[in-house]
C-alpha cells in the first residue's frame, strides 16, 4: 500500500531509464537499462547494464544511441538485467521515478511480467509533468531543457545511464523548489503536483475574497506569515522572500499546492506576519517559531532535525565516528552533513585510506589480544593487538585530520587525487563517492574559507544585503559555532557599535557546553543557506578580537556586500 504521507526525506527514489529497440513495451525489448537509488538527498546506489535482446537493432536507434549489435551480443538477457531493478522497487518507502514515467514504467512492468515476475504496487513519480508545474519559466521539458534549466550538465545523452543521471539531479532541483515555493513535506504532496491544473485561474477564490484585507496590507519583504483559525490558533508558519507574492498564491481557486496545505487553506480566517532583513533570517525565524508554536500543518518541521556530525575521539587511539550531536567532550566535530548517509560514505573513504580502527571505547592495546575482522582484510593495522604502535597510528590519526581541515592539500585535492584515480581504474562507484565526499566537504568550508573545519572552530562574520540593498545589510556573527548575534545595520551608520560587540563576542573564551537542539539548527541553516545562496552573501573569518582589525573587516565586508 502506498504511503502518501511520507515525508519527502524518508522516500526511497528509484531513478530509472531504459533504452529500447523501438516502439512499445509489447512490441519492442530493451536493449539498456540503468537505475539509481537517492536517499536523503544523495545517490546510494547505481547500475546500468546493456541487454540482448536477441533481435536485430534497428539502424536509427543504434545512430541514436550508439548501441550496436556488436556491443549487446555479450551481454546480459533481460530477466537478469532487470532483477537488480525489481530488487530495489520492492524495497519500502520506493517512488518509481522517470523522465516519462508512463513510457518507463510500462516497459519495466512488461519486462517483469515477461520474466515471470510480481509487478509491485508501488508510486511513480513523473520528472517531466513535474517539470511542467514547476518549471513555468520554460516552454519545452523534454530532459535536455530541464537539465540545461536546472544548471545540470547532462553527459551521454541517449543512454541510459546518462540519462539516468540528469533525470536524478532535476528531480532533486525541483523537488528542492517544490518545497520552498509550494510547501511540500509528503509524497502525497507531490504526486498531487505532478497532477495539478498547468494553468492557475485568474478568478479569485472565495477565501481570497474573505482575506482582502489582510492580503491588502502585506508587504513584499522578506519574513515570516502565520495562517490563523477562526479562533486564531496558528495553523501554520511559512517563510518567504516575498511575503505578499508568496502569500498569495496559496488563494486562488486551483492553487498549485499539495493535498494536505488545499485541506488547510479552508480553515485560514486571518493573517499576520513578522518581516525580516534576509531570506536567511526568514529561515532561521521560521525554524525556531514552528519549533515554539507547534502548528497543526507544519507536520515534517516541528521536531528538531538531529544533523550529522563526523567527531574525531579525544583518546590515546582516536576514532572517526557518525554523531548527531555536539559534546563539550575535547573531541572534533565537522559538519553539519546533509544526511546520515553521506556522512557515512566520508567517514569509511577516509578510515578506508588511513586505516583508523572500527571499533568501539577505549583501546587498551595488549599482545595477546586477537586482532578483529577487519585487520584480516587490511582495513587495520590491529594497534588492539600491538601490531601497531601508538606513535604510528597518531601519525596517520593526523594525516585523516589534516585531510578533513585544510583545503589546499588536505580533503579537497586528496579526494580529486583518489576520485581521478578510481575513474581512471574504471571503479565507478568508488569515483562517485569520491565526487560527493568532495561537495560535501566543499559545501562545508563556506563557513571556513582555508580555516579548519571543526566546529568549534568557525569564527565568521556573515552579511547579507536586505531587500533595500543599497541601504542596510543584515549581520550574523557566528562564534565557536554558534550564532551569537543577528543584526540590521544601516549602510550610512557608524560601525563602532557593532564592532565593540563583535570584540566582545570573540573575546569570550569557547563556552565549554554541549550544543543545544536549537544551536545545531541554526547551523545547518545558515551553512545550507550559505551553500546554495553563496553569491548573496559575503564573509570574513573573526581571526583577530583586535577592534581596529574588526572595524577594518567588518567596513571592507560592508563595501563588498554592496558592490
Amino acid at each position: 500500500m502506498i504511503n502518501l504521507d511520507l515525508a519527502l526525506p524518508e522516500i526511497r527514489f528509484v531513478v530509472v531509464d531504459v533504452e529500447t529497440t523501438g516502439g512499445t513495451g509489447g512490441d519492442h525489448k530493451l536493449i539498456e537499462v540503468a537505475f539509481l537509488v537517492i536517499e536523503g538527498g544523495c545517490v546510494n546506489a547505481s547500475f546500468s547494464s546493456l541487454i540482448n535482446p536477441h533481435t536485430p537493432i534497428p539502424e536509427f536507434i543504434s545512430v541514436m544511441t550508439g548501441i550496436t549489435d556488436a556491443m549487446v551480443e555479450d551481454a546480459p538477457d533481460e530477466d537478469e538485467a532487470v532483477t537488480p531493478l525489481l530488487f530495489e522497487l520492492c524495497k519500502e518507502r520506493t517512488v518509481f521515478v522517470a523522465h516519462n514515467v508512463g513510457f518507463d514504467w510500462s516497459l519495466i512492468s512488461a519486462s517483469i511480467v515477461r520474466n515471470g515476475g510480481i509487478v509491485p504496487e508501488i508510486a511513480r513519480l513523473c520528472t517531466c509533468k513535474l517539470s511542467r508545474r514547476l518549471n513555468h519559466e520554460i516552454k519545452r521539458h523534454d530532459l535536455a531543457t530541464v537539465a540545461e534549466f536546472c544548471g545540470i550538465e547532462h553527459n551521454h545523452r541517449h543512454r541510459a545511464l546518462g540519462d539516468t543521471e540528469a533525470t536524478a539531479s532535476s528531480l532533486l532541483k525541483m523537488i528542492e523548489r517544490a518545497v520552498t515555493e509550494y510547501d511540500a513535506a509528503t509524497l502525497g504532496d507531490l504526486l498531487a503536483l505532478q497532477y495539478a491544473p498547468r494553468i492557475v485561474p485568474r478568478r479569485e477564490s472565495k477565501a481570497r475574497a474573505e482575506l482582502a484585507p489582510y492580503l491588502n496590507e502585506i508587504p513584499e519583504e522578506p519574513g515570516v506569515y502565520y495562517f490563523l483559525s477562526a479562533k486564531r490558533r496558528v495553523l501554520y508558519v511559512g517563510k518567504a522572500k516575498n511575503l505578499a507574492q508568496r502569500v498569495k498564491t496559496y488563494f486562488h481557486d486551483a492553487p498549485l499546492h499539495g493535498r494536505s496545505v488545499s485541506r488547510m487553506i479552508r480553515y485560514i480566517k486571518h493573517i499576520t506576519w513578522k518581516t525580516t532583513g534576509t531570506e536567511l533570517g526568514a529561515m532561521l525565524l521560521e525554524s525556531a517559531e514552528i519549533k515554539r508554536i507547534l502548528p497543526t500543518y507544519n507536520v515534517a518541521s516541528r521536531e528538531y532535525r538531529a544533523p550529522n556530525f563526523l567527531r574525531f575521539t579525544n583518546e590515546a587511539y582516536p576514532r572517526l565516528e557518525l554523531v548527531n550531536h555536539v559534546d563539550a567532550d575535547g573531541s572534533e566535530y565537522f559538519g553539519p552533513f546533509r544526511s546520515e548517509y553521506m556522512a557515512t560514505r566520508i567517514r569509511d573513504s577516509i578510515m578506508r585510506a588511513y586505516k583508523l580502527r572500527s571499533c568501539d571505547g577505549e583501546l587498551h592495546p595488549a599482545a595477546n589480544n586477537k586482532p578483529c575482522f577487519d585487520y584480516h582484510i587490511k582495513r587495520c593495522y590491529g594497534p588492539c593487538a600491538m601490531l601497531q604502535t601508538q606513535a604510528n597510528y597518531l601519525n596517520a590519526a593526523t594525516e585523516a585530520r589534516r585531510h578533513l581541515t585544510n583545503l589546499e592539500s588536505g580533503a579537497v585535492a586528496a579526494l580529486k587525487q583518489k576520485m581521478e584515480e578510481a575513474a581512471a581504474n574504471l571503479e565507478f562507484e568508488h569515483a562517485a563517492m569520491m565526487r560527493d565526499g568532495l561537495r560535501e566537504i566543499e559545501r562545508m568550508m563556506m563557513l571556513g574559507g582555508e580555516q579548519r573545519l571543526a566546529v568549534t572552530d568557525i569564527n565568521v562574520v556573515i552579511a547579507v544585503p536586505t531587500q533595500y540593498r543599497n541601504t542596510s545589510v543584515e549581520i550574523f556573527a557566528l562564534h565557536s559555532g554558534r550564532l551569537r548575534l543577528q543584526r540590521i545595520i544601516a549602510v550610512s551608520e557608524s560601525l563602532e557599535g557593532i564592532v565593540r560587540e563583535l570584540a566582545d563576542i570573540y573575546a569570550m573564551p569557547p563556552l565549554m557546553e554541549k550544543f543545544s537542539d536549537r544551536e545545531l539548527d541554526e547551523l545547518r541553516i545558515i551553512t545550507s543557506w550559505l551553500h546554495q545562496r553563496k553569491d548573496q552573501a559575503r564573509t570574513f573569518v573573526a581571526a583577530s578580537t583586535n577592534f581596529k582589525q574588526l572595524d577594518q573587516q567588518l567596513t571592507d565586508l560592508m563595501r563588498r556586500t554592496n558592490a
